[in-house]
């Protein structure tokens, strides 16, 4: 499925979903008055919209923390959810990324259930369902493997990493050398076959960006000035994908 045909589908479906959830609280819900009944609802979806969003990257967070993995959220409302990631480890950063990526639309997902429930159990007021729409929309955003304006999805960051393309391999490469400086290596001591024996991939990529940024960094403590000119014009020349 193509990217828009995907984002047009989702917005759809999206909709569809807050018109049954708004019909089943005015029938069902705690408030028998319609107005207010829709009123509630819709309340409870909007405020749903920054919600989620935190949600989804404080999952990554959480996730990401608990494999060693520090992740500053970037909230993006109505788009593509982004974190920007800073390893402290370098053992085993595969299956760690796939864990930290995998926290956001766990939550999310969490955050659907809990609406169906609302919608199935009288015991719980089914205005809660007002979650439910935008999560849905959040959720099938990140999962799906598409490149955004704002960067990857996090299915697309999975799914690399499962197939272990160039871009992941890239990626994994760059961590792991800033997750070396971080433990306080000197950039001058980098393994330079992370930094100059992975696969070439497209230049708008953020692990190209890095890559090139850690090159520029690399090359000028070792004291080789007209290589690391080389990658600080590369550099300054990338910055109009960021």
């Amino acid at each position: 499925m193509k990217r828009t045909a995907f984002f047009v589908l989702n917005c759809i479906i999206s909709l569809a979903l807050a018109a049954v959830c708004a019909y089943i609280c005015a029938v069902d819900g705690a408030t028998k008055n319609l107005p207010d009944a829709f009123a509630v609802f819709f309340s409870v979806m909007f405020l749903s919209v920054p919600l989620s969003c935190f949600l989804h990257e404080l999952g990554h967070v959480i996730c990401g923390a608990t494999v060693k993995i520090i992740a500053i959220p970037e909230f993006k409302f109505f788009s593509s959810s982004s974190v920007k990631l800073k390893p402290r480890t370098d053992k085993n950063l595969k299956p760690k990324i796939i864990f930290t990526a995998l926290g956001g639309l766990t939550v999310n997902l969490i955050c659907i259930i809990l609406g169906i429930i609302a919608l199935c159990m009288h015991a719980v007021p089914a205005e809660i369902s007002g979650i439910l729409p935008f999560s849905f929309y959040l959720f099938m955003l990140n999962a799906l493997p598409f490149r955004y304006s704002g960067g990857k999805s996090d299915g697309l960051i999975v799914y690399d990493l499962i197939k272990n393309t160039d871009e992941s391999k890239v990626m994994l490469a760059v961590l792991c050398v800033q997750a070396q400086i971080i433990k306080g290596k000197p950039v001058s001591e980098a393994d330079g076959e992370l930094l100059f024996g992975v696969p070439q991939i497209r230049e708008d990529d953020e692990s190209f960006i890095a890559l090139t940024e850690l090159r520029y960094e690399y090359c000028l403590a070792k004291g080789q000035t007209e290589e690391a000119q080389k990658y600080k014009a590369r550099l300054d020349d990338l910055q109009k994908y960021l």
